[in-house]
């Protein structure tokens, strides 16, 4: 019975997986066409940072020249450091964000086709049962049977509840 039910969760995440993997499809296309904007935005970025931290040793050279006028120059260079900060965080964040959306597609291509395969054998066998369920809780609350079924995969978790007849008679999404 817990087979069945493992099964029939599988069934109902599929179409979520898959539906996931396609929505990285759409991203990884809108990255490809705006790629050159972003290789000119890096750039950009690049040269502002260069020119910044270029910035940043003149202005220590001048503090160290002109000792009546430190504060300033202590001003300047705290500016100066939160710009090369804010432009290395962008930096990154633009040259991670292809990186993310390729990892995060190989992953969901992978989860996809371990589905399928389970879904087109019919049943699940130990093997995949051990590869994809984490842990199994039941528990009995109000005459109902309570199943929680933990996965070793990132999909979002929600918990049904069976009658004696072993009918579904609540489902709940989990945070």
């Amino acid at each position: 019975m817990l087979d069945e039910l493992i099964y029939k969760e599988l069934l109902s995440i599929k179409d979520k997986a898959i539906a996931n993997y396609q929505s990285i499809e759409t991203d990884i296309k809108r990255w490809m066409k705006s790629k050159s904007n972003v290789s000119n935005k890096l750039d950009e970025l690049n040269r502002t940072l260069r020119q910044r931290m270029s910035d940043q040793e003149e202005i220590l050279l001048e503090r160290i020249r002109d000792k009546e006028h430190t504060e300033i120059y202590t001003r300047m260079l705290k500016l100066c450091e939160d710009d090369i900060k804010r432009l290395k965080k962008e930096i990154a964040a633009i040259t991670d964000y292809s990186a993310t959306i390729k990892k995060r597609k190989a992953e969901l291509k992978d989860s996809v086709d371990l589905i399928e395969q389970i879904i087109q054998e019919g049943a699940i066998s130990d093997a995949n049962l051990r590869l994809l369920v984490d842990s199994i809780v039941i528990s009995e609350k109000d005459k109902k049977l309570h199943i929680k079924i933990n996965l070793n995969a990132k999909f979002d978790c929600h918990k049904d509840c069976y009658d004696a007849e072993g009918n579904l008679t609540e489902r709940m999404f989990i945070a």
